[in-house]
């Protein structure tokens, strides 16, 4: 390839992941095209809780997850579930998981998740003072809040293990908790606010920002899905279902829960599962409250969003099949009804896939069988939180600029 000629990269995947890995590198003047069957940010990325989680070091791994593991799976008032039906497929996936509760490897956990996210709490106000989001990114903190004396010293440990990774929280009354926000139903024992954190009004819009500001940079999309991908004399080839063909001398693959599809034909899989995550959205609730709250307990996250308030999260371990299961949707209704002073049932129950290593870390480095495709995928609960630190990392890659922070995400820790 001539010197002066732009290298050429694909990026497969329009998510918040792949949409900001192809804007980070049309930035730096490389010829820029973006694959996905879908609209960017149609899919898992606009379901999300819109929260930059920079506090969220604690991974679902826990050492003591043995003994909860009955009331997680079996309890109806667990914030984890399974889909029961998928067991055979999950199985290799959960014993890998639960190889990595031990004390240790949980520790090691955290301290990579740590460092992640700090680099990404910069990267993404970087981003803001980048791009003019406007009132898609509001600085109003997360809240989480517990129910009881025992579900605050519950999750203190937690809560000491964020302030040893200097993550900076305060501790706040019942009192403080009804200053703030006055619409609860219900007075909670205690609160945790985490400072500095921020989110998003809506996802969808905040993801359509950067795909336009990708466009404006002349990058280009295929609204195409990609089902064949070959190395040629160091070219990398791919075919969409049209069967037409695009080349390329470095290829990126963003395509979440669904990636083992595409590195499947480079002979590479991934112990990667499903953590299928559902929303509710309430369209009259839309000032019910000014802030991110998780009441702790339940594993729900509820967001004043743009189009009304959104009730999200919960863990229901499985596939990406489009099965919606009721016993998880009608419990987050009935903890919603319970939390706020609401009648009507919501206006939209939505469902996500989001991928999920045993390890709670994302997958992001060259494939081993082919050192130009490069991979960003896996980022469980902090997609929306590590999307810009992960396209400076896959940016770094592409540029030869090695960083040890980041070899933990390697894909090679899997072979």
């Amino acid at each position: 390839m001539n010197k002066n000629t732009p290298l050429t990269i694909g990026v497969i995947g329009s998510g918040v992941i792949g949409t900001l890995t192809a804007y980070t590198l049309k930035k730096k003047n490389y010829s820029v095209s973006l694959f996905d069957e879908n609209l960017p940010g149609t899919q898992t990325s606009m379901g999300n809780a819109g929260t930059f989680a920079h506090y969220a070091c604690i991974p679902i791994n826990s050492e003591d997850i043995l003994k909860k593991l009955p009331f997680l799976l079996f309890s109806d008032s667990s914030p984890l579930s399974i889909q029961w039906k998928n067991l055979f497929s999950i199985y290799p996936w959960l014993i890998k998981f639960l190889q990595n509760c031990s004390k240790e490897k949980v520790n090691n956990i955290i301290t990579k998740l740590s460092i992640i996210l700090q680099k990404a709490s910069i990267a993404n106000n970087n981003l803001f003072n980048e791009i003019n989001f406007g009132s898609l990114i509001n600085n109003n903190e997360t809240l989480y809040l517990y129910e009881t004396e025992k579900d605050f010293l519950r999750d203190k440990k937690n809560n000491d293990l964020r302030k040893s990774k200097n993550i900076d929280l305060t501790e706040i009354s019942t009192r403080e908790i009804n200053e703030i926000e006055p619409n609860l139903n219900k007075n909670f024992y205690r609160g945790t606010l985490f400072k500095g954190s921020k989110f998003t009004t809506n996802p969808l819009k905040f993801v359509n920002k950067i795909y336009e500001e990708f466009l404006k940079n002349n990058g280009k999309f295929f609204n195409k899905k990609i089902i064949k991908i070959k190395n040629e004399e160091n070219e990398i080839i791919i075919q969409d279902n049209l069967n037409d063909s695009y080349t390329f001398d470095k290829l990126i693959i963003c395509t979440g829960s669904f990636s083992n599809k595409l590195t499947k034909m480079l002979d590479e899989t991934f112990p990667m599962i499903s953590e299928r995550g559902y929303h509710l959205m309430y369209n009259n609730c839309k000032n019910i409250i000014s802030r991110p709250i998780s009441v702790v307990n339940q594993g729900i996250y509820y967001i004043p969003m743009e189009e009304g308030l959104r009730a999200a999260g919960t863990v229901e371990i499985g596939m990406n099949d489009k099965s919606i299961n009721t016993k998880r949707t009608n419990w987050m209704h009935k903890n919603t009804i319970s939390n706020f002073n609401i009648n009507n049932d919501p206006n939209k129950v939505w469902l996500g896939y989001r991928p999920t290593l045993p390890d709670s870390l994302p997958v992001i480095g060259k494939s081993k069988n082919n050192a130009n495709i490069i991979y960003n995928f896996g980022h469980q609960h902090l997609g929306l939180t590590l999307a810009t630190i992960s396209a400076e990392i896959i940016l770094n890659i592409i540029e030869d600029k090695k960083n040890r922070d980041f070899e933990a995400f390697s894909p090679n820790r899997f072979n």
